[in-house]
């Protein structure tokens, strides 16, 4: 399985390998390959990690969203973690992205809005949630990528979508 990790400007691609005999290896972008065992101990956000015969204790915080604090050999870092599909839909939501003019939110799939949020005239900060769209039993939350004003809403709650629809306008 493929994630990608953020932190503060740095962005990395994992690719999370799990043989049929159940060893871990996480592959790189630069090509290296790390055997990797994550085992929790002392309760539930604390792990013992071994990476590459190496031992290292973790402490893992969920935060906001996709956000993760961990505090690794007594150095704390916050990460944001994304599935690939979280990456594409934030990739599809986020193209036409500017500081300023209108940025179209695209549907990332066909589905169905069950949540809308906003209506046009709302002033919207960036990562708040606009609508929730359901797709293949799974509810996806579609974030502002910017703070603006929503010019218009081009969906309502129970309508059915295709992909790349325009779903809403913020200016």
């Amino acid at each position: 399985m493929i994630y990608y990790a953020k932190t503060a400007n740095t962005e990395l691609k994992l690719e999370v390998v799990t043989s049929a005999e159940g060893q871990t290896t996480l592959k790189l972008p630069d090509g290296q390959e790390l055997k990797a065992d994550f085992d929790p101990v002392l309760g539930q956000n604390f792990f013992s990690l071994l990476l590459d015969n190496q031992s290292h204790e973790v402490y893992v915080k969920r935060g906001e969203n996709s956000e993760y604090i961990i505090t690794l050999n007594g150095y704390i870092y916050t990460v944001e973690v994304e599935s690939e599909r979280q990456h594409r839909f934030a990739s599809l939501t986020h193209s036409g992205r500017a500081d300023t003019g209108e940025v179209n939110v695209k549907a990332p799939m066909p589905g169905l809005v069950t949540i809308v949020g906003v209506q046009p005239g709302d002033e919207v900060e960036q990562g708040q949630r606009l609508l929730v769209l359901e797709a293949m039993k799974m509810e996806n939350e579609l974030r502002a990528p910017r703070a603006g004003k929503v010019k218009a809403v081009n969906v309502q709650k129970g309508q059915t979508v295709e992909q790349n629809k325009v779903l809403l306008v913020i200016e």
